[in-house]
Parts: structure tokens; sequence; C-alpha cells
């Protein structure tokens, strides 16, 4: 099936929903289709572990900090909402399988571990001056009550998560292995690949979802493509849009 702009634009629209919807064939053009303004802020969910992830290979990089280094999850408050190390018996392990589990399985748990261990202001700082993710902000641990007003949420823009997509293409080779072996590992399927059966190609991706947030971001060797929605009536409708988009796109993955 192809789709038209026409055509997706209104598998949108019915969604009734905010949302921005890009996608980008390398080399060959670019569709951005929304109904709110391009500064738009949306909430990112899950979205926001990998501009966090970028961060950590940006001063990694540096020599800042270490994936080697020893993580003790134990000094961690336990939340839950994603993941499985909260039920690990062993809470000591290198802060790449961490992150690797912050990804992989969205563990909350593991991703408020790599928070404390960069903080706040410094990761926000990353965010802006280095990866010049200009409205992308991190202002809460993940499962902690958010405060859209006051700052405390996590949020981003389309021109920030296109903006992430030419942050792992300027990285290194070693870097950018360090993002995609992560990546290739999301084990959600249930977003732009739920009508997709098997997949024999990568697709390196994050998914994210509140009560009022459903939304993926990722790319292939090919292409770039994420779908955010915010403040819909419908998750179900929400859910079978993203498998329609993801079918009549994807479909060099099969």
């Amino acid at each position: 099936m192809i789709l038209t702009e026409s055509d997706i634009r209104s598998l949108c629209d019915a969604m009734n929903a905010n949302y921005v919807f890009y996608h980008r064939r390398h080399e060959a053009g670019e569709l951005l289709i929304s109904n709110r303004s391009t500064d738009r802020r949306f909430l990112t969910a899950s979205v926001i572990k990998v501009p966090l992830l970028l961060v950590w290979t940006v001063l990694e990089s540096a020599g800042d900090i270490s994936s080697d280094e020893i993580c003790d999850l134990a000094d961690e408050p336990i939340v839950r909402g994603a993941g499985f190390a909260h039920q690990m018996r062993c809470k000591r392990l290198p802060f790449a399988d961490v992150l690797l589990m912050m990804i992989a399985t969205s563990d909350n748990y593991c991703t408020n571990a790599v928070i404390s261990k960069i903080g706040f202001d410094r990761i926000n700082a990353v965010f802006k001056e280095e990866l010049g993710l200009q409205d992308t902000r991190l202002g809460r641990k993940l499962m902690s009550k958010p405060d859209m007003p006051s700052g405390k949420d996590n949020w981003t823009t389309a021109r920030d998560l296109i903006r992430c997509y030419d942050v792992i293409q300027d990285f290194s080779t070693e870097e950018k292995k360090f993002v995609l072996d992560r990546l290739r590992a999301c084990e959600a399927n249930d977003l732009f690949l739920r009508d997709i059966p098997e997949i024999t190609k990568p697709f390196y991706h994050k998914t994210g979802g509140l009560t009022n947030v459903v939304n993926e971001w990722g790319f292939t060797e090919t292409r770039d493509l994420f779908l955010i929605v915010n403040d819909f009536k419908n998750e179900l409708i929400v859910r079978e849009t993203f498998g329609k988009l993801g079918r009549a796109i994807l479909t060099e993955l099969i």
C-alpha cells in the first residue's frame, strides 16, 4: 500500500489528537505533517531515553564517564512501570548494561540510575549546548509526578527529534555503534511494527507511552520516521494508525 501525503494527513487527523509525523528518505526529501506549530512542545514519555542515550555517548567520548563503570542499582529508589531490573538479585552491573535495558525494555529503574549518574543540570546543558536540542528538557525522573507548568516534565519538539537523527549520523563509527546496538535491541513492536509480522532488517527505534501519550521514534538504513501523539481520545485508533503507517512505509524491513 502506497500512502500519499493526503492519505497520511487524513490518517493522522482521524486520531483526534495533537500530533507530529515525520518521514525522511535519506537523500530523497522529507515530509513533516502536524496539526500544531513546528515549535510545539510534546510530552516524550520514554522517547526521552533517546536523547539521554546521546548525552551519555557524548560524555563518554569526552572521558567524563564510562559505560564500563559499575552501577549499583541498590542506590536508586525502585520504580516499576517498565523493565525488570527491580526484580534482579544482582544489582551491580556495568552502565553499558544499564543503558541497554534503558532502551531494550524501557527500564525506568535503570533510566533513573543513569539520570542520577549524570544529573539533571548537566543533561539539559548537553541537550542544548552539545547536541543542539534547543527545546528538549528532562525535568523529572521516570515514574515521578509531572508538573508541566513548573518544568517538572519531559518534553521535546519536532525540530529536536529531527536533530537527533543528524547527531547520530555525525557520531564517530565507535559512537554510532554504541547507540545503534542499543536502539536495535528495543523489544517494543506494538506501534509501527504491529502490522509487520516479521522483519529481517534492523529498525533502530524507541517507543514511549503514558495515559495521554503514544510515541515512536526510529530509523532504518534508508529512512527516518517518527510519530508523536499527545492528548488523544481513543488509544485503539492511535495504535491502528501507527500500524498502518508502519506497514506502508517500512516494507523494506520484511
